[in-house]
């Protein structure tokens, strides 16, 4: 590299320390004077020695590093926050045993940041892709006080497993109870956005209060339909 150039370079390095030290003090006082003292060695002598060159291409490395993380942070929270909260709050309620370490520490710092690797290995999976589609970009297709019946998927699927799904759908305080329903049984909505258990199409989970009855219970979407009152 030329006189000029290395002179530029450098020049162009101060520039973007002293940037750092504005938004946080303390970040590029170091790296301005030591870049300072290169800069004057080139204006004396005409050139830096191997090592100092080095030094440099370490402390530009050092730069890089620190604006993708700057840039990083403000792309998280203007764009990413909300997703990356949810999944969070997904993982602890469901207590899945994967990114633990991300997961805890987001839950004891409501304001942690993760990395950016963290952050697609746990909100970019398609699992977790799944649920925010379901959850945070679709809106519900059945309101709180929506009218609503089973469709005929449901009273299957209650037949073919009604010990998971006495457990998985009832809300009832004693547990174990559920009764087949009725196909022509009608429901009121009271709850669209219960935190999913499937990360599935049709996933959003439901409560549920059935005409007559004071038991409410979850479902999920792909399994309700609006009543034919």
């Amino acid at each position: 590299m030329s006189h000029a150039a290395t002179e530029k370079k450098l020049q162009e390095l101060i520039g973007r320390f002293e940037e750092q030290e504005k938004t946080l003090p303390g970040a590029g006082s170091y790296q301005v004077e030591v870049l300072s003292s290169l800069l004057n060695s080139v204006r004396n002598w005409g050139t830096l020695t191997p090592r100092q060159l080095e030094f440099a291409k370490n402390l530009e490395s050092q730069l890089l590093s620190r604006e993708e993380l700057s840039d990083w942070k403000e792309t998280f929270l203007t764009k990413y926050k909300e997703k990356f909260r949810y999944i969070v709050r997904w993982y602890s309620e469901e207590k899945l045993p994967y990114h633990s370490n991300t997961v805890l520490s987001a839950l004891e710092n409501e304001d942690y940041i993760p990395s950016k690797r963290d952050y697609d290995k746990l909100v970019n999976n398609k699992y977790s892709t799944r649920v925010i589609e379901e959850m945070l970009e679709k809106k519900a297709k059945y309101a709180a006080g929506d009218i609503i019946q089973m469709r005929d998927t449901y009273r299957r699927r209650q037949m073919n497993g009604a010990a998971y799904h006495s457990a998985y759908f009832n809300d009832s305080p004693i547990g174990g109870y559920w009764k087949e329903p009725e196909r022509n049984w009608c429901y009121i909505v009271v709850e669209n956005d219960l935190m999913p258990k499937n990360p599935c199409i049709g996933g959003r989970r439901y409560r549920l209060l059935p005409f007559g009855d004071g038991t409410l219970i979850t479902t999920e979407e792909r399994y309700i339909k609006k009543a034919r009152v």
